[in-house]
């Protein structure tokens, strides 16, 4: 990317919207973590224009300042202090709406009112954070989280060295249900969906979880020898929930990086009966195709008419004019083999 930003008009998630493939672009090329840190620094503030924004990297028991926009800083943080160093020992973001109310806060600018503080990652462990400042009260929110999490899940591949490339990119993501008590047709076809994705040369990305149709798709998939990507956020494999059968398996901080971590694995993404969170993964996947973040192809997998009810209400919002050019971004089949077929004729592999 030239030294150039460009800054969209609109709400927060508009401006992150157009912010981050910019963040990504600033990294692609660098490989010296200082000068990408700087200019993310400088790309954030001059969207928002924050009080501080700025990183802190870890070095034995202490953050040590980074690089950073805005006035004079804390030049090094302990373990467990202050919101800093909370995210650091939790490896988790923290948002506060009023840093004065935060136990043990650390007034490194009188001028700081509310914070956020995002982790990034080396090879697994917090190698730092990412930490924001406002001169306002309740300035942040899950919105930023959700889109400071993708930058710095960006920024801890880019220096664990694991970036995924198009060469690379040969998944197929399942998104279904995680439960196992549901009726048997469900999980058989979650057996065929993982074994023909194996058969048809593409690696199953998934949730990773031991049960319901995740765990069916993903011994129907090996079933066939082929090769199975688990990504979990970190709690999830500390409660023992991981398949075990994975030929890999990607920690994640959060479920927001999970969701991405998957797509950007992946040259399509399929949806089989679920629930709540199998409606979460395929809303947001088809707002990305949508808006040209997720390349590939989407597809919905309407075994036994599971989705009727869903299909009618995006039939309404289309017909009503709630599709953008009045087309639903998903392909709606009637079994996993309709579903290979398309993907394999889409030329959506990598």
């Amino acid at each position: 990317m030239a030294e150039e930003l460009v800054v969209a008009k609109g709400n927060k998630e508009e401006k992150y919207k157009v912010l981050l493939p910019q963040l990504e672009a600033l990294m692609k090329y660098e490989s010296d973590p200082v000068a990408v840190m700087a200019n993310m620094s400088a790309a954030i503030m001059d969207t928002f224009k924050f009080l501080w924004v700025g990183f802190y990297t870890v070095d034995s028991d202490r953050l040590v300042l980074g690089p950073f926009q805005g006035p004079l800083a804390c030049t090094r943080i302990a373990y467990g202090k202050g919101v800093c160093g909370t995210a650091w020992a939790e490896a988790r973001t923290l948002v506060v709406p009023d840093v004065e109310a935060f136990p043990g806060h650390i007034a490194c600018s009188s001028s700081s009112r509310s914070e956020i503080v995002v982790p990034f990652y080396r090879n697994g462990a917090v190698a730092g954070v990412l930490d924001i400042d406002s001169a306002d009260l309740d300035t942040f929110d899950s919105v930023d989280a959700e889109w400071l999490e993708k930058a710095m899940a960006i920024l801890s591949e880019k220096l664990s060295g694991s970036r995924v490339t198009e060469v690379e990119r040969n998944g197929v993501v399942v998104y279904c249900a995680s439960s196992s008590w549901v009726p048997r047709k469900y999980l058989d076809a979650a057996y065929e969906m993982g074994s023909l994705i194996a058969k048809n040369g593409f690696t199953l990305v998934t949730g990773g979880g031991y049960r319901g149709l995740m765990a069916s798709t993903i011994d129907g998939a090996l079933s066939e020898g082929g090769n199975v990507t688990g990504v979990l956020p970190h709690f999830m494999i500390e409660n023992g929930w991981a398949h075990k059968g994975l030929t890999k398996c990607i920690d994640t901080p959060s479920m927001h990086v999970r969701k991405q971590t998957m797509a950007e694995l992946s040259v399509a993404a399929v949806a089989l009966p679920g629930g709540i969170g199998t409606l979460d993964e395929l809303c947001e996947i088809m707002a990305w195709s949508q808006l040209k973040l997720f390349p590939g192809k989407v597809v919905l997998v309407n075994v036994n008419g599971f989705f009727d009810p869903l299909i009618e209400m995006f039939d309404k919002m289309r017909e009503e004019g709630f599709m953008r050019g009045g087309e639903i971004p998903v392909k709606v089949v009637s079994t996993p083999q309709e579903a290979i077929e398309y993907i394999g004729n889409s030329s959506c592999r990598g």
